[in-house]
């Protein structure tokens, strides 16, 4: 008849006592759960963004984004423009 052979390790837990084997395992359940949590957010898809109080997708807040940008740029050259204009008539 073969006998398992058990790590002698024993964790004392308050009144438990746990062998390694146990606490090896319930270390492994933790990271697979959080691991497949951490994933399932990394990978989600149609993530919802918010843009000025209204939800939006994931590219439609990019395509905002994008315009914002393009927009911030476009009154920083019309500013300077006037500047330029301003200085030419002084």
């Amino acid at each position: 008849m073969k006998t398992l052979i058990f790590s002698k390790t024993v964790f004392k837990v308050l009144n438990f006592r746990l062998p390694l084997e146990v606490v090896l395992i319930i270390f492994a359940i933790i990271a697979i759960i959080s691991l497949s949590i951490y994933f399932s957010i990394l990978f989600r898809r149609n993530r919802k963004f918010f843009f000025e109080k209204e939800q939006v997708s994931a590219n439609e807040f990019k395509r905002l984004e994008k315009f914002e940008e393009e927009r911030n740029n476009f009154e920083l050259e019309i500013a300077k423009i006037r500047k330029i204009q301003r200085d030419k008539r002084k």
